[in-house]
């Protein structure tokens, strides 16, 4: 029996926001034909949402090379959010205060769908650092980010979440396959913070805790990243590990 249509759900705003959702960092610029294909519409169809996208002003149009690329204005409609959010109010302090005491980048970021999304970063003094803004998406299993959330998800929705992942190699450090990924979440769970030693990006180590909510579920997490050479630092991952610990505790 199939089910009755959701009289409530606008299709052609649906649609509308998945073309604009199409457009990332990695993707800035679509032709007509790769949105009308991506997006399973007939050219007509996909000329006329890109028009009307168009004249909102929310994309621009190259008419010499017949490409669509986002403006200023597209990225009105997320920045608000990140900008109000309680996790952000909630952990600001701690990331100017553990980045000033210990010259680490700090992050904070939440979960969405099979990637994190970064909530907030303030830059350390090393050259060596990850290029990222609030908004930026993260594949969950090649960072402690990602990790300590789903760590402290009950195994059940880590199973969820690891059918989802790619578990793609970004590095020979990189965590490849579902057995070894929840292996690592048991691990993190057990010591109560996350570690991604050059698993996203040669040279640097990231270390994050779970942030969670007021009925004691995950809602977030914390990090600090740092180049490899200053894990030879004597008592320098210690003293990041403690401190760690202690915004788990005050957040």
């Amino acid at each position: 029996m199939e089910e009755s249509p959701d009289r409530e759900f606008v299709n052609s705003l649906a649609k509308g926001l998945n073309l604009l959702m199409c457009f990332t960092k990695e993707r800035p610029v679509w032709s007509l034909t790769e949105m009308a294909r991506a997006n399973g519409m007939n050219l007509p169809t996909a000329r006329r949402y890109l028009y009307t996208l168009t004249k909102l002003g929310f994309m621009v149009k190259d008419d010499t090379a017949k490409t669509f690329q986002l403006t200023s204005k597209a990225f009105q409609l997320g920045g608000w959010v990140f900008e109000s959010m309680g996790i952000r109010e909630r952990l600001m302090h701690h990331m100017k205060t553990t980045r000033d005491d210990l010259d680490v980048t700090t992050h904070c970021a939440i979960l969405e769908g099979n990637q994190i999304v970064a909530v907030e970063r303030l830059l350390s003094s090393d050259v060596v650092n990850l290029d990222l803004s609030a908004g930026s998406r993260l594949p969950i299993h090649a960072t402690s980010l990602g990790k300590a959330i789903v760590a402290f998800m009950n195994p059940g929705e880590q199973k969820k979440i690891a059918a989802m992942l790619e578990f793609k190699p970004l590095t020979p450090h990189t965590i490849t396959d579902v057995k070894s990924f929840l292996r690592e979440l048991k691990i993190t769970r057990q010591r109560g913070y996350a570690v991604a030693d050059q698993e996203l990006t040669i040279g640097l180590k990231t270390l994050a805790i779970p942030i969670f909510d007021k009925q004691g579920l995950v809602e977030a997490s914390f990090g600090v990243s740092f180049p490899l050479s200053r894990t030879q630092e004597v008592g320098f991952e210690g003293r990041l590990i403690e401190r760690l610990f202690e915004v788990k505790n005050k957040a």
